[in-house]
C-alpha cells in the first residue's frame, strides 16, 4: 500500500525560522530520495494529480464545490475573492482575504449589495467570509491568472487575457468604486481595518472537465482540495490525521503561515504534524503497513518531492537528517543582471 502526502508550505519560503526538533520526519528524510521540482501554482498541481492537465481548469467551480453547502445548480462559476488594493511607489498590489479577518455580517451585507446593484453580472455567493463567487449563465471568456499568483504583486502584471477583457475590466471598477463608498468599509476604516476595497476574479474553465481519484481515501480540509475529491467521486474526509490505509491526504496547515511569515505559528504546525501524521506514517512503514510514502511540497519557489520505501528502513547507515538541513539544499534563484 501506498501514501501520499501533500504539504504546501514545508518549505519555509527565506530560511531565517528555525526548525523544531522533529525527530520522525528527521528519520523519514534519512531514508528518502528526494528531488526538487519547477514551481507550479497549488491548484495547478493538485488539478493534475486528478488527472486533469488542460490549460484551462474550472478552478472556481472546484473550489465551490468543495465548500461545506455544495451548489445545487450547474452555473459557470467564477472566484469574486474580496481584497485589499494599495499602492506601494508605483505600483498597485494586492493583499488577499487572509489578512483582513472579514466578519461574516460583513460578508454577508455586502455579497447582499453587490447581488442587489450587479444583478446583470450574475448571483454573487459567499459560503465563507474570505471566499467569495458570481453564478454565472454563460462562461467567461478570458483567462484570469489565479489569486495566488497575485497576492504581494503588482496586479499590472496579471491582468486578464484574450477576448472580452474590457467588458470584464469595466465590471471590476465598478464593483470597486461601490466598494470604496459602502458604509462597511467606511466602518473598517473608521475602526483602523484595512478596507475591502476590491474583488479578484478568477477560476473560469470548461464546466466538463473531469478529474479522476489519485486514491480511494481522500484527506483534505481546503476546499479546493475537497472539491477535487468530490469532483472525482470521493467524499473527502478529514485531514487532521493518518488515517491507515492507501490514500491521498493534502493538509494545508503550514501554507498560511509561509505566506505571512508567521515563523511561531509554522513552527506550532510542524510539531502537530510530527504527532498526527509524520510519526505514524514512519510507524506504519517499520510495521510494512505501508509499502512507500511520498511526500509532496508545493511551493512558489519549487516543489520538493520525496519517496521514502519500506524496504529500505533497514539502512542503519542511513542517518536522520534534520528538515532545515534539506531546505538548506534548495535551489536559489537564478541572479538577475543589474
Amino acid at each position: 500500500m501506498q501514501f501520499h502526502l501533500v504539504l504546501p508550505g514545508l518549505a519555509w519560503p527565506q530560511g531565517g525560522a528555525s526548525v523544531p526538533a522533529l525527530p520522525a520526519l528527521a528519520s523519514l528524510l534519512g531514508h528518502a530520495r528526494h528531488a526538487w521540482q519547477p514551481t507550479v501554482a497549488l491548484e495547478t498541481w493538485l488539478a493534475a494529480r486528478f488527472g486533469a492537465t488542460d490549460t484551462r481548469l474550472p478552478l472556481a467551480a472546484v473550489r465551490r464545490a468543495g465548500e461545506a453547502t455544495p451548489p445545487d445548480d450547474d452555473a459557470h462559476w467564477l472566484s469574486c475573492d474580496p481584497v485589499h488594493l494599495h499602492f506601494s511607489r508605483d505600483k498597485l498590489l494586492l493583499a488577499d482575504a487572509s489578512s483582513l479577518a472579514i466578519g461574516a455580517d460583513e460578508a454577508a451585507t455586502l455579497i447582499a449589495g453587490l447581488n442587489d446593484t450587479f444583478p446583470d453580472i450574475g448571483r454573487f455567493d459567499a459560503p465563507s467570509p474570505d471566499r467569495w463567487y458570481v453564478a454565472l449563465a454563460d462562461a467567461p471568456r478570458p483567462f484570469f491568472h489565479p489569486l495566488a499568483d497575485v497576492n504581494g504583486r503588482p496586479v499590472q502584471l496579471f491582468m486578464p487575457e484574450g477576448d472580452e477583457i474590457a467588458r470584464w475590466a469595466r465590471l471590476s471598477n465598478e464593483i470597486e468604486v461601490w466598494l470604496y463608498n459602502h458604509p462597511v468599509n467606511a466602518a473598517r476604516e473608521a475602526a483602523g481595518q484595512r478596507v475591502i476595497n476590491g474583488v479578484w476574479l478568477w477560476g473560469a474553465g470548461p464546466r466538463d472537465t473531469r478529474f479522476s481519484a489519485p486514491a480511494a481515501q481522500i484527506q483534505a480540509d481546503a476546499p479546493f482540495a475537497r472539491g477535487l475529491a468530490r469532483r472525482a467521486g470521493i467524499e473527502p474526509q478529514p485531514a487532521d490525521r493518518y488515517t491507515p490505509g492507501t490514500g491521498f491526504a493534502v493538509v494545508d496547515s503550514l501554507r498560511q503561515p509561509a505566506l505571512h511569515l508567521d515563523a511561531a505559528a509554522w513552527q506550532a504546525a510542524l510539531q502537530q504534524l510530527e504527532r498526527d501524521w509524520f510519526a505514524p506514517l514512519l510507524a506504519a512503514l517499520k510495521a510494512r503497513q505501508l509499502s512507500q510514502l511520498t511526500i509532496s511540497a508545493p511551493s512558489d519557489k519549487h516543489c520538493l518531492h520525496l519517496e521514502i520505501a519500506a524496504s529500505g528502513l533497514w539502512k542503519f547507515w542511513r542517518k536522520p537528517q534534520p528538515l532545515a538541513a534539506l531546505l538548506a539544499t534548495a535551489p536559489q534563484p537564478a541572479a538577475t543582471s543589474p
